[in-house]
């Protein structure tokens, strides 16, 4: 039976913002999806958008899902995890964070990332019921992984279609610019 293991190098440095987590002690696919899935996926949209496209090839973004719960604090993370590990990791791979990139807000979320779509609908199940038992008021849903960027200029991620015409080109430039601060191509 595996374990769930975490990023220990930033969880001390990170106590208020992400601590990925992976059933690999290495993270070794949270690592190395950074650099061979995430950051191409998000330079070819940085680079539709440059070129002025009027719809938007998603390609990896399509296919990419989180699987969320909103809980009050890092300790409710920490506890769904394990009650997770216990009642159904079993021999499977799994991935996320949790968290919140902001440190104010009272809640946190804890998220499990996947690229398939029936592994997407069973951690939707497992994770309801892991939230049940830790706090009945807590949330859980699922949505494509990088909505929050893509949010604003196509609209609801639930109407997404491979290739998605752009709702709102007034967002192109400073989508734009959030995307050259997010893979660090610009300070700020």
């Amino acid at each position: 039976m595996k374990k769930i293991y975490l990023d220990k190098r930033v969880w001390r440095d990170s106590r208020d913002h992400w601590v990925s987590f992976e059933s690999d002690p290495k993270l070794q696919v949270t690592k190395g999806n950074i650099y061979s899935r995430c950051v191409p996926c998000i330079t070819n949209l940085y680079e539709q958008l440059q070129a002025g496209k009027d719809e938007i090839e998603l390609k990896e973004a399509f296919h990419c899902w989180k699987v969320v719960a909103v809980l009050k604090n890092q300790e409710e993370c920490l506890e769904v995890l394990k009650e997770f590990e216990e009642r159904f990791l079993g021999n499977r791979h799994v991935r996320g964070k949790f968290g919140s990139s902001q440190p104010t807000k009272p809640t946190k979320v804890l998220m499990f990332h996947t690229e398939d779509e029936e592994e997407k609908e069973r951690l939707l199940k497992e994770l309801e019921v892991c939230v049940r038992k830790i706090n009945p008021e807590g949330k859980v849903f699922c949505q494509k992984a990088c909505a929050n960027l893509y949010y604003e200029l196509l609209g609801d991620w639930r109407d997404w279609k491979e290739v998605t015409p752009i709702k709102n080109p007034r967002v192109r430039t400073t989508l734009i610019e959030k995307i050259k601060k997010l893979l660090y191509w610009e300070k700020g």
